[in-house]
């Protein structure tokens, strides 16, 4: 089912500046979300797939294993996938550089063009939300509401 992009978790009750953030947070979840998952389909795969796909394109050529680990995916599921993106034409499986036993996945051509659709996309969401003169200050509270949010709960 596709969340609807207006569809919002309940929100614990925390004081109002927070409170006022988390559901800003939370709105901003749920956009993304549904975002994926209409990209997703305009390439032809699911939305964990597409995560995947943007994974490599940040990451590079990367092993299963590691998208895998990326996307809380077990070893059966991560290769099911990887079956699928390499049948549709979006990635190819590469000899390892350095282990001669194993492989990395690589975004083809097509992968990588469903991938850079999408970044246009959040290109242009970001140039119509934010003047250049808040860009930095929203990297950075992007950026350390993440590295909080992962050793809270490391």
């Amino acid at each position: 089912m596709t969340p609807s992009p207006t569809a919002s978790a309940p929100v614990a009750p925390q004081s109002g500046d927070i409170a006022t953030v988390l559901i800003a947070l939370q709105h901003l979840q749920s956009q993304i979300a549904f975002a994926n998952d209409q990209l997703a389909k305009r390439i032809g795969v699911g939305s964990t797939d597409f995560l995947a796909l943007v994974h490599l394109s940040i990451q590079g050529d990367t092993p299963p294993k590691k998208v895998g680990e990326a996307l809380g995916l077990s070893s059966g599921a991560m290769t099911a996938l990887a079956d699928r993106l390499e049948s549709a034409g979006l990635v190819t499986r590469l000899q390892h550089p350095t282990d001669r036993r194993s492989f990395v996945l690589a975004l083809t051509a097509d992968g990588a063009a469903g991938v850079n659709d999408a970044g246009a996309l959040y290109g242009r969401a970001v140039e119509e939300a934010l003047p250049a003169s808040r860009r930095p200050v929203a990297e950075a509270v992007f950026r350390d509401l993440g590295t909080a949010l992962g050793s809270l709960v490391a």
